[in-house]
């Protein structure tokens, strides 16, 4: 009984892991001369986000789900789809990834001369700076009706479009 329950278990996590996620889009946002706590300043700076959902006309359905270490916006997608905690039916959900892990501007892919080891030190304030640019700037979105995250993603300041 016991070999069963765990070959069903490990089906289970495989079948999970191999399932196409919710349907979502990939942007770039691209800040020009964004400078960094640390006092650099990039002369251009990436943020790859995803978005599931269509923002209403209110702009009042939008969730923020800030990326944590080791992931890329399709992170929170167990969360994602009808029927489960983020409804993309109802939410407009804006994913975003970390500087300095993987798409979003990181050592392995800044130009000089801030490729490699000289991309400067980037903060969770970087971070949270970068987004909410994103979340004004281009997408226009003054008000988010949660912040959804946890590790290090959940750290964020309080956002009120200013």
């Amino acid at each position: 009984m016991r070999a069963w329950f765990c070959m069903f278990v490990g089906l289970r996590v495989l079948t999970a892991q191999s399932a196409p996620g919710p349907p979502s889009e990939q942007h770039e946002f691209r800040l020009r001369n964004f400078k960094t706590e640390s006092g650099v300043t990039l002369p251009e700076a990436l943020v790859v986000y995803g978005t599931y959902g269509h923002l209403n006309a209110a702009k009042d359905n939008a969730v923020l789900l800030p990326s944590y270490y080791r992931t890329n916006y399709h992170g929170y997608e167990w969360l994602i789809g009808p029927g489960k905690a983020l409804d993309p039916n109802k939410l407009f959900l804006v994913s975003t990834e970390l500087f300095g892990n993987g798409r979003s501007s990181s050592p392995s892919n800044t130009p000089e001369p801030f490729h490699g080891p000289r991309f400067p030190v980037m903060t969770i304030r970087d971070n949270v700076n970068a987004v909410h640019r994103l979340l004004v700037e281009e997408l226009k979105i003054l008000h988010l009706r949660a912040i959804v995250g946890y590790s290090m993603g959940a750290r964020s300041k309080r956002f009120n479009g200013q």
